[in-house]
């Protein structure tokens, strides 16, 4: 259609058609520019990137990869080219009350530091043996110190990576420290306080991602079995396939929409400890929905005898 376009105007007067073609086609040739850049901009700032990404981006003098995993043999025994060790004990650990809060915003500060990350870098977290949901929890906590806008998750992980053949390194790459300032998003988490008071809001989601066993009390949990009252189940796993990559957007709002996780609510996601229900936070978070973790968990809320707890066919209705 453009081309006929400038036909008609070639042969209605071909000096001024002329001049105008070359301006359309300037024009055209300004927003093809911009529509690429755009298209560019979005994959680099986006919350998930491939793999051919990562390889056609890894030098980028920005760029900071961290392998996270709790254990540093899972890091010596190879990574990507570059890559730097995140133990997930950093951002996260056992406390006297609880079995895994997030750390406070200094540590976390010392542990980025440590490792590169500074105010203006690109963070690509790389997970790996299937541990997705630490891969996730390390993305809310930078998220929680201000750094979500600029990291993302690689799709399917190291084993992706290894997978495809890219290349493999086990050195250990030298370091110069980094310098972070923390921009402090408190709220990425919410206590039990802010859980008790919404159990009945209507634009309130409370999101179970234990597996459903555990949150109909057939299986044995914490203290006690069931469910936070009101919660929907939402199995963090069945969010990934089998390779570990997340699945389509459309099947994520599928399994969201079932779920009875409503579109437009708020989210609060809880499981065990705190560890696993990150990744609906990831999720949530990719969608497009206002989320938080409530760090605390079943570990907290069952362990709280002044807190009501749901099952399936019964609820504990001496709690209030």
């Amino acid at each position: 259609m453009i081309y006929v376009n400038y036909v008609l105007i070639f042969r209605k007067d071909f000096k001024m058609g002329k001049l105008l073609s070359y301006f359309r086609w300037a024009v055209f040739g300004m927003q093809f520019v911009i529509f690429v850049s755009a298209f560019a901009g979005n994959e680099k700032s986006s919350m998930v990137v491939s793999t051919s990404w990562l390889a056609d981006h890894r030098d980028d003098p920005s760029i900071v990869i961290l392998h996270v995993a709790s254990l540093r043999r899972d890091y010596t025994a190879g990574h990507i080219p570059g890559a730097r060790y995140l133990w997930v004990g950093s951002i996260a650990q056992g406390t006297p009350e609880m079995s895994f809060e997030v750390v406070p915003v200094p540590k976390i500060k010392e542990a980025l530091e440590a490792l590169g990350v500074s105010n203006d870098s690109r963070v690509i977290l790389c997970g790996v043996g299937g541990n997705v949901s630490a891969t996730a929890r390390a993305f809310l906590t930078l998220e929680y110190v201000g750094m979500g806008e600029k990291t993302s998750v690689l799709d399917g992980g190291f084993d992706a990576w290894k997978a495809e053949g890219k290349p493999v390194s086990v050195d250990v790459p030298m370091i110069s420290r980094g310098s972070f300032i923390p921009d402090v998003h408190s709220e990425v988490f919410v206590d039990v306080d802010w859980v008790k008071d919404r159990l009945h809001a209507p634009s309130v989601t409370i999101v179970d991602a234990r597996a459903p066993q555990f949150y109909n009390g057939t299986n044995a949990g914490q203290p006690r079995s069931g469910h936070i009252p009101g919660a929907k189940n939402l199995y963090f796993s069945t969010l990934v396939d089998s390779s570990n990559k997340l699945l389509p957007v459309s099947k994520l709002r599928e399994l969201f929409d079932k779920s009875g996780v409503k579109e437009g609510n708020e989210v609060a996601a809880y499981c065990h400890v705190g560890q696993t229900a990150s990744l609906v936070y990831f999720t949530a978070r990719y969608l497009g929905y206002h989320v938080h973790l409530y760090d605390g968990s079943f570990d907290e809320w069952g362990g709280r005898m002044d807190l009501p707890i749901e099952l399936p066919a019964k609820t504990d209705s001496t709690k209030k």
